[in-house]
């Protein structure tokens, strides 16, 4: 079954299409049937704080009472409490959000014939996931699914959350690939497509010599927070035609001046970053969701990608947690297969180093 995401939510408006975010609306009245299973997420951006903070919080009584409250309370702890007439759900996570200042990408999933629900907790800025699972999960009623997305009366977000998504089954957890499909990475017989490309293929990485591809896999993702598409904009960065990847991919720089100012060859630096200079926009137009592609190499390593020095895909949150793995994108993936060595392909700069950096290689 092919995972669509049928609603989004933003502090401004929200959308829900049974048929597909992007797709043609069916018009049919939504009803009180079972989403059985599904996916809720939400991206929240947040700050240390001392009291609990509700990100999402649904409450009615018609057709029956039902409710979903997901907060942070001030120790780190996720808590996901559900209530569907007399039955009650309640399941905790302990993290080590709001700590700091942090994005987070907060996913509660659920497969009620399986009887497997997920909460989840990924930090992209920093690799680190957390996931609990339980039996029962209560699965969202499609009428409800839209009270949440487009009903701000019964239904109220956080200040901090940047966006809320419902889709129609379990979605990956964990990392997500972050590159246009229709981009070409370099390989020993000429650039190809990575829409194209599968595991045992060879690609080039930055020391030249090729690598092959153990894994090759995408995600559809909705457009929103930091899975909103950006713009490479050629000749920068060596680039021969421009390049769309999600505002968290890692772009490799080089030369005398990361040399100088940080004592290495080269570091990497999420695409957002680079938002403040001529290099990197954001993609217009924007559709309402968007697949993106990734490749897993044997060792996190650089890749060629229309001319750009980018990072393979950094699964290094899941790749020595076989439990996690099973949810991610690399779930299909052979555990012979699973890399042994899992480290960064080059130090990564926050946002001030880069900002310092590209001012003077690319402003």
């Amino acid at each position: 079954m092919t995972l669509k995401w049928i609603a989004t939510r933003t502090q401004e408006d929200g959308v829900f299409n049974p048929a597909g975010l992007g797709c043609a609306a069916t018009g049919v009245p939504v009803g009180t049937d079972l989403l059985t299973r599904g996916s809720l997420m939400i991206e929240v951006a947040l700050r240390p704080t001392v009291q609990p903070i509700n990100l999402l919080r649904f409450s009615v009584l018609a057709p029956w009472p039902s409710g979903l409250n997901l907060c942070l309370e001030p120790d780190g702890t996720v808590r996901l409490m559900m209530r569907q007439g007399a039955r009650h759900l309640q399941t905790a996570l302990k993290t080590t959000l709001g700590s700091d200042v942090q994005t987070a990408h907060i996913t509660y999933t659920w497969d009620a014939p399986a009887r497997r629900g997920q909460l989840s907790v990924h930090l992209p800025d920093h690799g680190l996931l957390w996931q609990t699972s339980f039996a029962t999960p209560f699965p969202l009623s499609m009428h409800d699914a839209q009270l949440i997305m487009t009903d701000a009366n019964s239904s109220k977000i956080g200040a901090g959350v940047v966006f809320a998504a419902i889709a129609d089954a379990p979605c990956p957890l964990g990392p997500l690939p972050g590159l246009s499909g229709a981009a070409a990475v370099d390989t020993p017989t000429g650039p190809k497509a990575l829409h194209d490309v599968v595991a045992g293929d060879l690609v080039n990485i930055a020391d030249g010599h090729p690598a092959p591809v153990l894994w090759a896999g995408h995600a559809t993702l909705p457009t929103l927070g930091r899975f909103a598409p950006m713009t490479l904009r050629r000749p920068y960065m060596k680039l021969w035609d421009d390049l769309v990847t999600t505002r968290d991919q890692r772009v490799c720089l080089a030369g005398s001046e990361v040399e100088y100012l940080f004592g290495e060859e080269r570091v990497t630096t999420a695409v957002r970053h680079l938002e403040a200079r001529n290099c990197a926009v954001s993609t217009k137009p924007v559709p309402a969701v968007m697949t993106y592609y990734q490749i897993l190499l044997g060792t996190h390593g650089i890749i060629t990608v229309n001319g750009a020095l980018v990072e393979s895909f950094d699964a290094s949150a899941v790749l020595d947690k076989p439990a996690l793995i099973k949810s991610s994108v690399l779930a299909d993936l052979a555990p012979d297969l699973r890399p042994s060595r899992v480290g960064l392909a080059a130090p990564v700069l926050r946002r001030h180093e880069a900002m310092t950096l590209t001012g003077v290689t690319i402003g």
